[in-house]
């Protein structure tokens, strides 16, 4: 098993790596977008709209994410104080149905928000 464990290391070393990198070029190539917008003048109802979108879908995307690693923790934690090995079936449903239960909170809470704006 020691092999496997390196490639799932390395895996989520390029992973984490990769999925950095493009929140961060995203994130400036968005801020200068902006900022040639204002500059130039391009400023009115529509362009507002769209610069104030980009922020509530960041925030609504990192409520899911919170809430899904939140509840995937959890369940972690379950597996550790239950004393299961991590590789048996019932530790992956436990850590499968914390992270569902977390998609299922932030589902429920974003239709209640898609009622308050209609």
């Amino acid at each position: 098993m020691e092999g496997f464990d390196i490639v799932l290391t390395v895996l989520i070393t390029f992973a984490f790596t990769g999925f950095t990198t493009i929140g961060i070029i995203k994130g400036i190539t968005n801020y200068r977008l902006r900022r040639r917008m204002i500059e130039s003048g391009l400023i009115n109802e529509e362009a507002m709209e769209l610069l104030k979108e980009g922020g509530k879908e960041s925030y609504y995307s990192s409520l899911k994410w919170g809430l899904i690693l939140f509840f995937s923790g959890i369940g972690l934690i379950i597996i550790n104080t239950m004393d299961f090995y991590y590789d048996s079936t019932a530790a992956y449903g436990i850590v499968i149905t914390a992270a569902s239960l977390g998609f299922l909170i932030y589902f429920m809470f974003m239709k209640k928000e898609i009622r308050k704006e209609e």
